[in-house]
């Protein structure tokens, strides 16, 4: 009989990777369409095989908020008992690589309280974010239209960006990757979209210089009072710091600045 050659055993891989996949995926877009048609037995049921997959937690989730969900509905102690119990499981184990499956959960409007307990873990997994180089995975959240949800997100970008800016006034420069993250579009417009917001705004006065860059983009009475308010603090630094610019204290020039 002829031995399957190194092309045959590659191709085999490729599809069963390929399959494998796939019902990943299926598996997950039907427990969340069950989710947000209010079908949590469905759910619950769909998922409690996959509740201990160590590389995604969404199981768990989708289980835990069902249980949640279905107590809410009914007030029985049975899935008051698996709410807390998965929430337990949850706050000991979530990590960075589970916010994408968070902010499914957060976005969820007709769902206060699911949305609630995604927010409770959601600070959990932002504390453990300690290098600035992680700070957009924050970003997402800052867009949020659940307001609790962007308030949350905007603590913890301020934490990041505040010790920054504290560092340069006292007569230090940023490293490369700060001044990367600092002047990341991305993160000065999502900002700016949030301007009315007094956390927003004070993030981008940390940021200062260069948020003028994008404000002439903006036609609003809270980006006009925070460009005066940019331009004051610039007035401030380099009475302080007569050779600075708004990454270091001494002018010393980064290759990653703009």
């Amino acid at each position: 009989m002829k031995k399957p050659n190194l092309t045959t055993h590659v191709l085999i891989l490729l599809f069963i990777t390929f399959a494998s996949t796939s019902v990943s995926a299926n598996w997950q877009s039907s427990a969340k369409q069950y989710f947000e048609n209010d079908d949590y037995e469905k759910v619950i049921e769909l998922v409690k095989d996959r509740k201990r997959d160590k590389n995604s937690k969404l199981a768990l989730m989708l289980a835990t908020f069902s249980h949640l969900q279905e107590y809410s509905y009914t007030g029985a102690k049975r899935d008051k008992k698996q709410y807390q119990g998965n929430m337990e499981v949850l706050e000991d184990s979530i990590v960075t690589k589970d916010l994408n499956d968070l902010l499914y959960f957060t976005r969820l409007a007709d769902k206060p309280d699911v949305a609630k307990a995604a927010q409770k873990l959601l600070k959990q997994v932002f504390k453990q974010i300690e290098d600035i180089n992680d700070a957009p995975l924050i970003i997402e959240f800052i867009n949020s239209e659940n307001k609790k949800t962007r308030s949350i997100a905007l603590d913890a970008m301020k934490r990041m960006i505040a010790p920054l800016r504290k560092h340069v006034t006292k007569g230090g420069t940023l490293r490369g990757k700060d001044i990367t993250i600092m002047q990341d579009k991305k993160l000065i417009t999502s900002l700016l979209n949030h301007a009315e917001d007094s956390k927003a705004a004070a993030i981008l006065l940390l940021i200062e210089e260069p948020v003028l860059a994008y404000i002439p983009q903006y036609d609003d009475i809270s980006v006009t009072k925070l460009e005066s308010k940019i331009r004051k603090a610039i007035i401030k630094r380099e009475k302080k710091h007569p050779e600075s610019n708004w990454y270091s204290a001494t002018g010393k020039i980064k290759q990653e600045a703009r």
